[in-house]
């Protein structure tokens, strides 16, 4: 074997020509492969970043039956707002922060027109302990609540300029504008049918990719909230962060058991499947051209090896003469294969990773990636076992696509072979 090896060795280096296109055919595939998954890995890094960071939280818990009828955004039931809940919240291990919030809806006015809205009650105080990113979606000219803040709302971009309502800034500046506003009112009913109404000043504008959160949303403090619907000291939900995405359905499971029936434990994917279908289709997208990139690679393998195959005839031909054996001829072509393909592939990995880390350094700024209404910054990324599996497939198609025209090689007749010009 070992002679074998050392005549596949001398047969790649030797030829060139054919060496380097079944080497640039790898390397390039290998290399394509990669920084495709980087980049997708990178964006979706982004995704759940903006979700989960920015918005949902990793985890959120509900009272029993709450999610069946999410839809009509139910007051009733809820939760108690106590330290007893959170701190059972905070004993499963994994989970990094806990906050309340309330999930509304109701009618916004300007004083001359009024439409409807869908309100989020944010405790502002610990928001951040569950969504380390809250307040990242608010345009310039405006801010994000503050701790402390009480009658002041954030509305969705379209939604405020429908209204003609803008932060006092942006309103200054927009001061000879007729029917500009910086204050709105929000009407709305508690859990048993008593209607209330308080006014608010526009403090900033959200954007989202997300049409309805343009046009409908607006995030109040969690205090005002309360006292608007009658529910002073309750919410509709928890939103949970946690130290490790890779363990959430661990954690999720742990707190299932922790609260006991009457609470229900959701994951960001099962609150958001608009984005988790997304994040399916392009993993769904990225290994069908993973397939196209890897038949391309084992089919310039096949004709270059087949090639080798013809112009080698007189050689196949000598060393089956001299007493090579048929599956000796075999190895030696697949063992020059397995070789093009190792230099080939960790030529891609290497090149590939290089690619992804000096762009991962500097980062890709992105605007608007579901959530965002800040910039985010995408930073490829690759885990080493997808790059593993990336190299070994090389390896093995390079085997695979070889493996004809190997055997081609060892039935050819001596005597023919030798004939040949």
């Amino acid at each position: 074997m070992s002679s074998l090896t050392s005549l596949a060795v001398r047969n790649v280096a030797r030829n060139r020509r054919r060496s380097l296109l079944t080497l640039a055919a790898v390397l390039l595939g290998v290399t394509a492969v990669l920084v495709l998954r980087g980049f997708i890995d990178g964006f979706i890094d982004v995704m759940v970043d903006d979700i989960v960071k920015g918005k949902t939280g990793a985890l959120q818990v509900h009272p029993a039956g709450y999610m069946d009828n999410v839809d009509a955004l139910p007051l009733e039931p809820s939760l108690p707002y106590d330290e007893s809940l959170l701190a059972r919240v905070r004993a499963v291990p994994g989970v990094a922060g806990v906050t309340g919030r309330i999930q509304f809806s109701g009618l916004v006015s300007n004083g001359l027109s009024q439409t409807m809205f869908v309100g989020r009650g944010l405790d502002i105080a610990t928001e951040k302990r569950a969504v380390p990113r809250a307040g990242f979606d608010v345009l310039g000219g405006g801010r994000a609540l503050a701790e402390g803040d009480y009658a002041h709302a954030i509305l969705g971009n379209e939604l405020a300029r429908s209204f003609q309502a803008l932060p006092p800034a942006e309103k200054a500046k927009a001061a000879s504008a007729e029917g500009v506003v910086d204050r709105v009112t929000l009407a709305s009913s508690s859990p048993k049918g008593r209607a209330n109404s308080m006014d608010v000043s526009v403090e900033g504008l959200s954007v989202s990719s997300l049409p309805f959160e343009n046009k409908r949303v607006v995030t109040v403090p969690l205090m005002l909230a309360q006292e608007l619907l009658g529910m002073k000291g309750r919410v509709t939900e928890l939103a949970v962060a946690v130290e490790n995405l890779d363990e959430l359905e661990r954690i999720a499971g742990d707190l299932r058991e922790e609260l006991g029936p009457q609470y229900e434990v959701h994951t960001w994917q099962e609150l958001q499947p608009f984005v988790r279908d997304i994040i399916s289709r392009q993993r769904y997208v990225m290994g069908l051209i993973c397939v196209i990139l890897f038949v391309i690679i084992i089919t310039g393998i096949i004709n270059t090896m087949l090639m080798s195959v013809f112009e080698r005839v007189r050689e196949i031909g000598t060393m089956l003469a001299v007493g090579m054996k048929r599956r000796q001829v075999l190895t030696m072509f697949l063992l020059e294969a397995t070789l093009l393909g190792v230099l080939g592939g960790l030529g891609g990995v290497m090149l590939g990773s290089t690619v992804i880390q000096a762009v991962a350094v500097r980062g890709i700024p992105m605007s608007m990636v579901v959530t965002t209404g800040s910039q985010s910054v995408m930073r490829p990324s690759l885990d080493p076992s997808f790059m593993m599996l990336t190299l070994g497939v090389a390896v093995v198609g390079a085997l695979v696509a070889s493996a004809w025209p190997a055997w081609r090689a060892s039935r050819l007749d001596p005597v023919e072979a030798l004939r040949s010009v």
